[in-house]
C-alpha cells in the first residue's frame, strides 16, 4: 500500500520535478559509490546524503548501484518521452526491489 501511496504521490508532481528526483537520487548512488570506493571522502558532503549513501553501501554492492542508476537513467530517459508516471514508477520500485533484495542485476529489456 505505501508503495502505491507513493507512487501516486510522485506521479502528481509534473514531469520536471520527476526528473530532479531521479536526478537527485542519481547522485546520491554516485556518492555511495565514491564512498565505497574511497571512504575517506565521506567528509566532504551534507550528513543527509552521506547517511544515505552510507546506509544504501550497507546492503548493495557495486553491480546493484550501476544496475539501480541504469534503471534511473532509463525512467528519466522515458518521462522526458512522455511515459505514463504511475506506470513507470511503480515498474521502477518494483526494479529497484528486486535489484537490492535479490541481489540480481537486470539487463536492460
Amino acid at each position: 500500500m505505501a508503495q502505491a501511496k507513493w507512487v501516486d504521490e510522485i506521479a502528481k508532481l509534473g514531469r520536471e520535478k520527476q526528473k530532479q528526483f531521479l536526478r537527485y537520487y542519481l547522485h546520491l548512488l554516485q556518492l555511495a559509490l565514491k564512498i565505497k570506493a574511497m571512504p575517506e571522502m565521506a567528509a566532504n558532503y551534507p550528513s543527509k546524503d552521506l547517511d544515505f549513501s552510507q546506509r544504501l553501501n550497507k546492503i548493495a554492492g557495486f553491480s546493484q548501484i550501476q544496475a539501480i542508476a541504469e534503471e534511473l537513467d532509463n525512467a528519466v530517459y522515458y518521462i522526458e518521452r512522455n511515459a505514463n508516471a504511475k506506470m513507470l514508477f511503480m515498474a521502477l520500485t518494483i526494479k529497484i526491489y528486486y535489484i537490492i533484495q535479490n541481489n540480481i542485476v537486470l539487463l536492460n529489456d
